[in-house]
């Protein structure tokens, strides 16, 4: 029993019952448990979790937030944040193309000097220290140059030397271009989170324009760039049907007018092909299909030549799809506009069970049919 000059409280409420406060009821935490607070199952009183600056920038959060509430009633999302960090991206994925193909370019120049000086074999990259002495020894057989000991390479006589230049500064050349590459790399990892966030939200908009009869769910739009084959025709069917539905002047009272009026700007085939192109001749595809056998000085040059039109295709491809983005963005504006404020309620999920056990009744249905039907 506590004494009497504890200051401490007690646990007992001395009101009736009636009149005793629950410790869920508390507000000032006199009769607080410890099980106040307790989160639920369902993980609701979970805090938010701070998404990083990466995640944002590349639209990942984005991609995230929408898998989430894919089911809840929704109206029209601005994409006015996805269009700046989607320009900022192929902005950048034009520029770096556009280095990459100077830089091919000047390897492709500097390899010319070198036939033009007779020789007919492209130098060898440096490597392992081993590995360069016998690449120098035969780039040296090929040539003419008597440079073929070791010891010669070491000693640097005037040929093996002028052999070493040319070598240190073809690599130089290579290193620069591949690092180039990797970079427009790196890029197109964050255009592909950054496009397929606007293009999931364009598509979500369409049913929330006043439009009815979707085809391709906003998932699809963005599943269908990662489909072998089907990535070719998909990516252009889905944004003609997105851009039908932006359409600011297609009537707003008639919910399937768009499908049939809405105008598709040539833009949009243009960018189409442009990707079709670039998918089968780009910067991986030089080397592994078109130009596969480089064993002369010419058969580079001519590979080098190809990797130049592939670069300035790859800058080409990155303004089409920033004019795509914008026109699109202005046309969902407008017409957004005009049909003000819509909520969309998207179906619920079906149930795997539930959909075979219908199934199961279906087909049961019909065998009882048809035996009905040869026993008279």
């Amino acid at each position: 029993m506590p004494e009497s000059g504890d200051d401490k409280k007690t646990a007992f409420d001395p009101r009736p019952p009636g009149q005793r406060r629950r410790a869920s009821d508390d507000s000032d935490g006199a009769y607080s448990s410890s099980r106040r607070g307790r989160r639920s199952r369902d993980g609701g009183d979970k805090p938010v979790k701070r998404e990083g600056i990466v995640r944002r920038l590349t639209g990942r959060a984005e991609l995230d937030r929408a898998k989430r509430k894919r089911f809840d009633p929704y109206s029209f999302e601005s994409n006015n944040t996805q269009v700046k960090w989607v320009v900022i991206a192929l902005v950048a994925w034009s520029v770096v193309a556009l280095l990459l193909a100077w830089q091919d370019s000047s390897t492709a120049s500097y390899l010319t000097d070198l036939r033009d000086q007779g020789m007919m074999s492209a130098p060898p990259t440096r490597q392992s220290t081993l590995r360069d002495v016998q690449q120098i020894i035969d780039f040296g057989a090929r040539e003419g140059v008597r440079c073929e000991t070791e010891q010669q390479i070491i000693e640097l006589t005037p040929e093996c030397s002028r052999l070493l230049d040319v070598q240190d500064k073809f690599t130089s050349l290579k290193d620069t271009g591949a690092m180039l590459f990797v970079l427009l790399m790196f890029i197109l990892l964050a255009n592909m989170f950054a496009f397929g966030s606007f293009g999931h939200r364009a598509s979500r908009n369409i049913l929330a324009l006043n439009n009815r009869s979707q085809r391709f769910v906003p998932e699809k739009a963005v599943m269908w760039f990662f489909i072998p084959g089907l990535n070719l025709f998909r990516p252009w069917q889905v944004f003609k049907e997105i851009f039908r539905g932006s359409d600011p002047d297609v009537s707003t009272t008639d919910e399937l007018a768009w499908k049939s009026k809405g105008r598709v700007p040539a833009v949009v085939h243009v960018w189409a092909l442009i990707f079709v192109g670039v998918f089968f001749f780009n910067p991986r595809t030089i080397g592994w299909f078109w130009y596969p056998i480089r064993e002369t000085l010419d058969d580079v040059l001519v590979a080098h030549s190809g990797l130049i039109i592939a670069d300035i295709l790859l800058a080409v491809l990155g303004v089409a799809a920033i004019f795509v983005v914008l026109e699109l963005h202005k046309r969902q504006e407008a017409r957004h506009a005009k049909v003000g404020a819509i909520t969309v309620t998207p179906p619920p999920p079906s149930n795997p069970l539930e959909e075979a056990l219908k199934e199961g009744i279906r087909r049961k249905d019909l065998e009882n049919l048809r035996a009905r039907n040869q026993e008279k």
